[in-house]
């Protein structure tokens, strides 16, 4: 159990924060199969979800942006960690940068432009809304497609100013989705690599595309929602 608040930000924990949608717990899952080398392919929903088959070091609580960081960062605290070896990874839900940097040395932040609000909806729609709420027969949405679509994609446009890089933050590792998503393999697994101090030879190509191949299938299975 980490229980050494005194000791924050703390080097100990590396976290990915990010926005539903943007592939934050899969890259999490990336990195941490390089770390422990697992070249296993990753489970994953119909449309791409890795919330339940993700590997965390650090468990952490299934909450949005909206709800309170102090909630998120005291469970992450409170956990005792899945590895022995150091520095451990998780990911996360949290807006501030001036809170991750509060509480943590390092940590890495998917970012998102204007032109890729469009796909990352239609995402978060397949992966959240279909694959997992939509599932539990408990929980009525009462709402059109297209209106959750809409509503998402707002969201979506007002929080990128949160979700932008910014420079001369070396200690910050900013993942954009396009390169997460569509970019260069070698060149993602490189920056990650260098970034983490995981060996190159550990990353799975196979595991991003793989997950790759699910989000496009997502994408393209619902573009034409209106």
């Amino acid at each position: 159990m980490i229980t050494n608040r005194d000791m924050l930000p703390t080097e100990d924990i590396i976290p990915v924060t990010f926005v539903g949608g943007t592939g934050g717990n899969f890259l999490c899952h990336f990195i941490v199969s390089a770390k422990r080398n697992i070249h296993d392919i990753i489970e994953l929903s119909t449309h791409g979800n890795s919330h339940e088959n993700s590997l965390k070091d650090i468990l952490v609580l299934n909450r949005g942006l909206a709800d309170p960081d102090d909630e998120k960062l005291s469970y992450v605290f409170s956990q005792q960690p899945n590895s022995f070896e150091k520095p451990w990874h998780t990911a996360f839900h949290i807006q501030s940068l001036n809170t991750i940097n509060n509480n943590f040395k390092r940590s890495i932040r998917v970012t998102y432009d204007l032109d890729d609000v469009n796909d990352i909806a239609l995402c978060f729609y397949g992966k959240w809304f279909i694959d997992t709420i939509n599932r539990d027969t408990t929980i009525k949405m009462r709402v059109s497609d297209s209106v959750y679509l809409f509503f998402t994609k707002k969201s979506l446009t007002e929080m990128n100013k949160f979700f932008c890089e910014i420079e001369n933050m070396p200690n910050i590792l900013f993942v954009s989705w396009k390169e997460l998503f569509k970019g260069n393999i070698e060149e993602l697994i490189a920056k990650i690599s260098m970034f983490t101090h995981i060996n190159i030879e550990h990353f799975s190509k196979e595991i991003l595309i793989h997950w790759r191949n699910k989000t496009q299938y997502c994408i393209d299975k619902f573009k034409d929602i209106r």
